[in-house]
């Protein structure tokens, strides 16, 4: 294959960030699923300890370094997972308390930077990715006179270098990367960085992802890419089964479905439901309404109460914590998720999330996206204080046994063929901004399911095979 070379890439980058809200909603609850669970733990404390303003806003996934030039890149059900004890992450709950540090206590102002990846990626760090931009508006932070905070507008990435001793130095970065600007903050007397930094080793087993800020010095890397960097191959991997939850043998088991729906009611009757000639059910009362459609596999539940306008709105983090409690109510949820986009309009928030499985998101194909209505797995909205809708894709993904998958190419392999595919499909240029580049499962509709290379160049997405390196372009 003739390998089309890209004269720089960029980033996709990372991090998390965290934020601050009260209360008893900040997914109380939620540790039925596996998702988040650790972090839900770590908030009620940090509220106590700061009259009710702090509490860690989960990251879409986690990358840890341990100073060298191999990283882990982890989702929420991942992170902290061997140093978890009586259901308290204690890697997030030490990166909450340095939050609160730095923003809420007395720690002196930021100061406004160009980020220097190379530079920071050498020490130990903690980053908190989010795939899309968040502002400080947006979770309610009010830092005790942080005013250079705001002048960055918006960020999608903390990264949290922490001290080894007490007394040294521990540094956090609030960073956009669009910009690739951030506000680097000191704290010369943070208790809980020497615990953090012990903690932050890159778990054995773990896939090795590198830094594309940490290899190139190039003055027109916008960005840092953290890549899947696989020592060996081919390399064999284990298939992920598609499987709807409410069907068995082919046909809606009623029983399965009815003990989810019910959930969805204060008083729930059987006798509440009908079935169209397309096969699809409805449950209703004069508030709620439930739907299940066989033919795309989803679950939607629509409530017709009186809703808040957009002067009593939930905050962002009040939202995302309403969401989370709000899945619970659907007990044939079994994947986890992770937040993967938020949707702001003048009188609700939609908070969209997306399944991974073993540590590796899962993505929906385009033809999939259409058939179901929903660009991503689950979709929530959030208007006033309630939920108004909620949609899901109703299926569940197991791994099978065998590790009979092949993977037979790079990134770079992937990244070449996606910029031939640009090349014939797209526009004749030199690239020079690589959006993102991702190994996840790929969705199609499919029983069984693959891994796959996901490159993005100038808004256009393509989806990479990855023993063959054919792509199919989703435009």
């Amino acid at each position: 294959m003739k390998r089309y070379k890209i004269t720089n890439f960029v980033i996709v980058v990372l991090v998390v960030a965290a934020v601050y809200q009260t209360g008893e909603l900040w997914l109380a609850g939620t540790t039925g699923h596996n998702f988040f669970s650790g972090i839900l733990q770590t908030t009620s404390r940090a509220g106590q300890v700061e009259q009710g303003n702090g509490s860690i806003f989960p990251a879409s996934c986690y990358v840890i370094g341990n100073g060298g030039s191999a990283f882990s890149v982890q989702y929420p059900e991942k992170i902290g997972k061997n140093q978890e004890k009586s259901g308290k992450n204690e890697i997030l709950k030490a990166a909450n308390d340095i939050l609160i540090e730095v923003l809420l206590r007395n720690v002196q102002d930021g100061e406004v930077m160009p980020m220097n990846w190379k530079s920071m990626l050498q020490s130990r760090c903690l980053i908190f990715r989010y795939d899309f931009p968040l502002s400080p508006a947006d979770y309610s932070i009010s830092p005790k006179g942080k005013k250079t905070l705001a002048s960055i507008q918006t960020f999608d990435s903390i990264a949290i270098l922490p001290a080894r001793h007490s007394g040294e130095e521990t540094l956090v970065f609030f960073i956009n990367s669009d910009t690739n600007q951030c506000v680097q903050y000191r704290n010369t007397s943070s208790k809980a960085a020497p615990f953090l930094y012990d903690k932050l080793t890159r778990p054995e087993g773990d896939m090795v992802y590198i830094a594309t800020g940490q290899k190139t010095t190039s003055s027109i890397l916008k960005r840092n890419l953290f890549l899947p960097q696989l020592a060996d191959l081919p390399y064999f991997y284990s298939a992920v089964e598609e499987v709807p939850v409410f069907e068995q043998n082919g046909t809606v088991n009623r029983t399965t479905l009815e003990n989810t729906v019910e959930k969805f009611f204060k008083n729930f009757s059987a006798d509440w439901s009908m079935q169209d000639e397309d096969g699809n059910f409805e449950f209703s009362d004069n508030s709620v309404i439930v739907k299940y459609s066989p033919n795309v596999h989803v679950l939607e539940y629509y409530s017709y109460d009186t809703f808040g306008t957009e002067k009593n709105q939930a905050p962002l983090s009040k939202g995302y914590a309403i969401s989370c409690n709000f899945m619970q109510n659907d007990a044939s949820l079994h994947n986890n998720v992770f937040l993967s986009n938020v949707i702001q309009r003048s009188n609700e928030t939609i908070y969209c999330f997306d399944y991974t499985v073993d540590n590796l998101p899962i993505y929906l194909a385009t033809d999939l996206q259409k058939k179901i209505g929903m660009k991503h797995a689950i979709e929530i909205t959030v208007r006033g204080q309630s939920v108004k809708k909620y949609r899901r894709l109703a299926v569940n993904y197991m791994i099978k046994e065998s590790p009979t998958e092949r993977l037979n190419t790079q990134f770079i392999d992937a990244l070449d063929e996606a910029n031939k595919r640009y090349q014939e499909k797209v526009e004749k240029r030199i690239i020079r901004d690589v959006e993102n580049i991702a190994l996840g499962y790929y969705a199609d509709g499919n029983r069984k399911i693959n891994l796959r290379w996901f490159v993005t160049l100038y808004d256009h997405d393509f989806v990479i095979d990855t023993d063959t390196a054919l792509s199919t372009p989703l435009l």
